[in-house]
């Protein structure tokens, strides 16, 4: 089996791993596929926290502009 991408091992609350097994069950894949899902949700998330960061970055970036252009000398 080839790795898709880079490896992470995160470590996880063993309730947190529980309810993993429980929704690997319901989705059909057996105990060897819990890892896929993981990485699945994994990859989820952080598309979803860079979503967020991305935005709090540009409202940054255009607040420093407008910032800048009160802060200036009156151009």
């Amino acid at each position: 089996m080839s790795l898709r991408g880079k490896e992470v091992r995160p470590l996880i609350d063993a309730e947190l791993h529980e309810k993993l097994v429980v929704m690997a069950a319901a989705h059909g894949e057996g105990t060897g596929e819990i890892a896929k899902l993981a990485a699945r949700l994994l990859e989820k998330m952080i598309a979803a926290e860079w979503h967020e960061f991305s935005l709090t970055l540009r409202r940054a970036e255009r607040l420093g502009k407008r910032w800048k252009a009160v802060e200036g000398d009156g151009r």
